[in-house]
This record gives structure tokens, C-alpha cells and sequence, in this order.
């Protein structure tokens, strides 16, 4: 029988949806009140983390406040210890002025993410934060970062691309949004063994 994929989130919607297309996993999520304002010490990372397969996070949850901040900042570094593999989710914010703020979170952070998932709207605006044309930006931050997976879908032409540490991979999306098709992913990839060919094959059963 295969072992259930088991998946903590903390923040907000754009986590949630990913966590609610993860239908044959083990979910647990960390919810607070008010973003904004809570007691991030609270969070015990640890006992949360033991077990789990992936740590999922958003670039928008940072931008709720310092405590939010704080919280994934101490979430990514007791999943580097704990074993999880860290998903950032990069959002385009409700305050898109404050993206490059955002952005900068996650560069100041890359080195602890194992899936970097940008949002379609991101990936545009942070072609343009970078300078960058948007088909060379994916490949670009996988090879400064030395992230091992750097992804976006496009749900609008149906098109799911990954950069990855042993090449690429381009193919069709089945989901109707991006957060529906990573949810699925990560069911998927724990059980389709390492590799180039465990990344194309869980992309294919997307």
C-alpha cells in the first residue's frame, strides 16, 4: 500500500487552494485568526513538520505583516531540519505595487525552496521586475537560486512548464487553474520515484 502524502500550508488563499486540490493527501493546516497579528511562536514548526512531505507557503502571506513573516521565515527553517520539501507560491498580491517586496522575500530565501511556483500574473510581473523576457525568466531563477524546481502554468493556453535541476519539461494542463494542477502534483511526485522521469511523470498525471 503506498504511504499517503502528507502536506502542511500556512497562509492564506492562494495556499488554500493548492491544499484543496491535494485531494488524496494528508492535509494540515496551519490557520490563524488575523494574519496580521498573531503570536508566531505559537506555531509548533517541529511537531507540525514531523512526517510531512511538503511545506507550503505563499509570497503574498509575508506582506500580511512581521508576524506572518517571521512564521514562514521559522516554518522554512525547521522544514530544512524536519525533512519537508518547502513550495513557495508566488502570487501576485492585492497591493501589486508591493510585489518587488514580496520578491524580495523569496530571494533572500531561495536557497530553502525545493518547488518555486509562480502564478501567470507573477511570472509577467516579475519578468518585469527582473529585466527579463518571461521565457527566459523560469530557467534564469532556477540557475541563480539553485532551486530544484521552478514552475508556472498557464491555465489560459493550457501549458505547464518546469525547470528543473536535470533539465525541462513543457506539457499540457489538464487543471482548470494553477493551484488546482500543483495540488495534484504533489500528491503526485513523492510516488513517482526520482529523477527527470519521476518529475515528467507526475507532470503527465496532472
Amino acid at each position: 500500500m503506498e504511504a499517503t502524502v502528507r502536506v502542511v500550508g500556512f497562509g492564506g488563499s492562494a495556499v488554500w487552494d493548492v491544499l484543496d486540490s491535494a485531494k488524496t493527501a494528508s492535509i494540515d493546516r496551519i490557520e490563524v485568526a488575523d494574519l496580521s497579528d498573531f503570536s508566531h511562536g505559537e506555531i509548533d514548526w517541529r511537531g507540525r513538520l514531523d512526517g510531512a512531505h511538503w511545506l507550503v507557503l505563499s509570497t503574498s502571506s509575508v506582506l500580511a505583516g512581521d508576524s506572518a513573516r517571521s512564521a514562514q521565515g521559522a516554518g522554512m527553517t525547521f522544514a530544512e531540519f524536519e525533512g519537508p520539501r518547502t513550495v513557495m507560491v508566488t502570487d501576485l498580491p492585492s497591493d501589486s505595487s508591493r510585489l518587488a517586496e514580496a520578491w524580495g522575500f523569496v530571494i533572500e530565501r531561495i536557497r530553502q525552496i525545493h518547488i518555486l511556483f509562480l502564478t501567470k500574473p507573477a511570472l509577467s510581473a516579475i519578468a518585469q521586475i527582473e529585466e527579463m523576457d518571461e521565457s527566459e525568466l523560469l530557467r534564469e531563477i532556477r540557475l541563480r537560486g539553485m532551486t530544484p524546481q521552478v514552475i508556472a502554468v498557464d491555465s489560459s493556453n493550457r501549458q505547464v512548464i518546469i525547470e528543473h535541476s536535470l533539465g525541462n519539461h513543457t506539457g499540457l494542463c489538464e487543471a482548470e487553474t494553477g493551484a488546482q494542477w500543483l495540488g495534484h502534483y504533489l500528491c503526485e511526485l513523492p510516488l513517482q520515484g526520482p529523477g527527470a522521469e519521476g518529475i515528467e511523470n507526475a507532470a503527465n498525471r496532472c
